[in-house]
């Protein structure tokens, strides 16, 4: 399920603060109370995640260097270590 990312209307209040993180399915209704206080909220945009980006196939001699072990297939069920 989503976390979706509320701020009261009265900004701010003194049991919410700033807004509140709550979880519900993405077809539920969004919320127009707060479930502490009773006071009107909005739902607010959320940040986008950064996340890295592989740009390029990692080789063999990176992922060696990088401490992984790698295997060559040789036939069916058979791996050698490289």
């Amino acid at each position: 399920m989503p976390v979706y990312r509320y701020a009261p209307v009265k900004t701010p209040c003194k049991l919410c603060g700033e807004g509140f993180d709550h979880r519900h399915e993405a077809v539920a209704e969004a919320l127009s109370a707060c479930p502490t206080c009773g006071q009107a909220v909005r739902r607010v945009a959320i940040q986008q995640i950064n996340t890295p980006k592989l740009l390029a196939p990692v080789g063999v001699a990176k992922a060696k260097q990088a401490g992984f072990t790698v295997f060559k297939r040789i036939s069916d069920g058979e791996l050698e270590r490289q």
